[in-house]
């Protein structure tokens, strides 16, 4: 199994941004979607409801073999933009 891990910058994002861990673990684990950006790096796309409204959860990680790095996770509005 690959461990997933957060760097410092995706840890003050999600205090920011008011997401948890547990969210961008589940956008990892069960994407809606997944597009590759790099050559290690993906968005991990997946639709959720919040306040009554549907958003998209973004994360943005890089990936080896062993060790999925959480770069930054935000929640947008423009479903289709990224969908």
């Amino acid at each position: 199994m690959v461990k997933i891990i957060f760097s410092t910058h995706a840890k003050l994002q999600l205090v920011e941004r008011k997401i948890s861990e547990r969210e961008v673990i589940e956008t990892i684990n069960k994407p809606t979607k997944v597009i590759q950006q790099l050559n290690r790096r993906f968005q991990a796309l997946k639709i959720k409801v919040r306040g009554g409204k549907k958003y998209l959860l973004v994360v943005i990680y890089d990936e080896s073999p062993i060790v999925k790095e959480i770069v930054t996770a935000f929640y947008t509005s423009k479903i289709k933009k990224y969908l």
